[in-house]
């Protein structure tokens, strides 16, 4: 009898979800629009531990950090906020779609794996390894939603995770390492270098892995390189998406994606703010390029 009353619960339920993290950059108006579940990461500062987004602002990070020089760090969700999550997701449906930062940034994923061994969820929790950062993992849950409203299968969606994965680039800029090198995201030689010239550093994502690729002599100088090289590598492909991601940058964004949507064919465009655990680690000044070709079934979940 047992059984059967489970079964008919199972048939009940939903089919598939996405659920992301909160440095995913996944904005608001996407994660209601499509059902998309955000796990906070938390940000540490003065022996206090902050929801990212929820506890404490970007506004705030930046102002502690010029006035105070504040040094934040940040740390991972633990397996029980995944565990609280997943467990009320799949009262509801079949599967999840678990998509994170990068596993050479953080240990997201680990606690996501961690919180699927305790809940013996099996094949009902599909982690993905992002491998990247920022609107690239958001990019990423973006199109599992759109793709789970069309009902794609799940190997579909996960064909096409994969797909993104290996075609995403992102090219940054910053007005100072010194965040990034005391979280560890970058070499202290790179830091002191760009600090002692008062250059500007080109910033990208390889493998999963934050690196200097290049230099520029200004800040404007530093924003035309980052355009050119997203241009240049992108400007043969029939679609792309791409997204500006920035910290207190709104104006310098909008001029960087003017000049992309002049030049490359966009089925999907998105400028936002970087969310507060990116911004404690980057500072203000920050503004990335993020941007994948895409093939006619991602395209088409756009138009």
């Amino acid at each position: 009898m047992m059984s059967k009353v489970l079964k008919e619960k199972s048939k009940r339920k939903k089919g598939l979800v996405v659920v992301t993290d909160s440095a995913s950059d996944v904005p608001k108006e996407y994660v209601k629009k499509l059902n998309i579940s955000i796990v906070p990461l938390y940000i540490l500062y003065n022996g206090n531990e902050y929801r990212d987004g929820i506890d404490i602002s970007s506004e705030q990070i930046y102002s502690l950090q010029k006035e105070k020089k504040a040094i934040f760090t940040s740390s991972s969700p633990s397996p029980y906020d995944f565990i609280k999550v997943y467990k009320m997701l799949l009262e509801k449906y079949n599967t999840i779609i678990s998509i994170h930062l990068s596993s050479k940034l953080s240990a997201v994923i680990k606690s996501a794996n961690i919180a699927k061994d305790l809940l013996k969820a099996g094949k009902r929790i599909l982690i993905f390894d992002s491998l990247s950062a920022t609107v690239g993992t958001g990019f990423m849950s973006i199109v599992a939603a759109k793709a789970i409203a069309e009902k794609y299968s799940l190997e579909k969606i996960k064909s096409i995770l994969k797909f993104i994965r290996k075609n995403i680039r992102l090219y940054g800029t910053i007005d100072t390492l010194k965040y990034l090198r005391r979280s560890g995201r970058v070499t202290g030689v790179a830091s002191v270098v760009t600090s002692a010239l008062k250059i500007k550093p080109i910033l990208g994502i390889n493998d999963g892995i934050v690196g200097m690729w290049g230099i520029a002599i200004t800040r404007w100088g530093s924003l035309i390189e980052i355009t050119k090289r997203a241009i240049k590598n992108f400007r043969n492909e029939k679609w792309v998406v791409v997204a500006i991601i920035h910290s207190l940058a709104l104006d310098e964004s909008k001029k960087v994606m003017e000049k992309i949507q002049a030049s490359l064919n966009c089925v999907d465009s998105i400028i936002t703010e970087c969310t507060p655990v990116v911004g404690a680690h980057t500072g203000p000044g920050l503004v990335g390029i993020i941007i994948s070709k895409v093939n006619r079934d991602i395209a088409e979940l756009f138009i």
